[in-house]
């Protein structure tokens, strides 16, 4: 496998795959941890049941907490990092514990025509949720190494679709394109990097919808526009850093000017609300990131988590629905 990425990629060496700059996820002292981490009672979500597909040429996006989303393009469902579970960890008694009700169930999943992977942390990619829905699930797409995961857990290997960096794959009208992050892999402390990692960059003839997956902001946001064009919707990574580990993830104002170098039309904000794995407020990210995007005039739109949002009227979609909450 390794020669195989070797000869792929010139990002894949000394055995594990590299960011395009230099690199380290740890990069000083932590931030101090906040007394408002986690919120005082569990958020609520609007509950998607018996979802409906979409018809030709609609854009319809459900954000259901952390990163995992929902997109509709067109009759086409598409299952970004579905994490429908409590626990972001390999186990129930160690890890990150949701704050957030499960917007949608597995029960509930769609009969799914994609199923992106960004890479393969326990928030973002979780056997039980795979488990569950596998059987709903037309095709995946994932950064190269992922699939080794899908064929342990028994997933019919003509259903994974496995990308480097700026390659594409077309399904079913839909183009799908990897785009570079610069972050880091590793479910075993003892095995980092040995799989790759992305954001995933989808058009179809109607619209374009660009996930950013986690990542520290570098100019991969200008290239991306630059090779693919600007996309209608940008799912944002916003939530989970810290000054001590400034490379792997952005900070809200860098989220803001990403959405600025993308040409980006409306950003969600994405990767809160639902785990905590640093140390910031739970709601920083979104006060922090709609205060930004105001002063430097770019569309955020911050829907409750689940809740269906119709591209057509995503500027409704401004309701400060955290400030219920402590």
């Amino acid at each position: 496998m390794q020669k195989e990425f070797a000869a792929k990629t010139d990002k894949f060496y000394n055995g594990e795959f590299h960011n395009e700059n230099d690199f380290k996820v740890d990069t000083g002292e932590r931030d101090p941890h906040s007394d408002r981490n986690i919120p005082k009672e569990t958020l609520p979500a609007e509950k998607l049941e018996n979802v409906e597909r979409a018809q030709s040429g609609e854009l319809k996006a459900a954000w259901l907490g952390h990163s995992s989303s929902l997109i509709q393009m067109g009759d086409k469902n598409i299952l970004i990092d579905p994490v429908l579970t409590e626990y972001a960890s390999p186990v129930s008694f160690f890890g990150a514990k949701r704050f957030s009700e499960i917007a949608l169930e597995p029960e509930n999943v769609p009969e799914t025509d994609v199923l992106f992977i960004s890479h393969d942390h326990y928030d973002h990619l979780d056997y039980q949720t795979i488990k569950e829905i596998d059987g709903k699930v037309k095709h995946y797409i994932m950064p190269l190494g992922i699939d080794s995961y899908f064929l342990g857990w028994g997933i019919d290997a003509d259903k994974l679709h496995t990308l480097d960096w700026w390659e594409s794959i077309d399904l079913d009208g839909i183009t799908y394109t990897l785009t570079p992050a610069q972050h880091y892999t590793g479910r075993n402390p003892l095995k980092q990097n040995i799989t790759l990692w992305g954001g995933l960059y989808m058009k179809d003839s109607s619209h374009s919808v660009y996930y950013t997956a986690d990542t520290g902001y570098y100019d991969v946001f200008e290239r991306v526009y630059e090779q693919l064009g600007e996309a209608d919707l940008m799912l944002v990574e916003d939530g989970q850093y810290d000054n001590g580990w400034s490379e792997c993830h952005m900070m809200p104002e860098q989220s803001v000017q990403a959405v600025k170098d993308v040409h980006a039309k409306w950003a969600i904000p994405v990767h809160w609300g639902t785990f905590t794995l640093c140390n910031h407020a739970w709601d920083d990210p979104v006060i922090r990131i709609t205060s930004e995007a105001e002063k430097q005039n770019v569309n955020i739109a911050t829907p409750s988590i689940g809740q269906l949002v119709d591209y057509n009227s995503i500027a409704d979609y401004q309701e400060r629905w955290w400030e219920n909450y402590d």
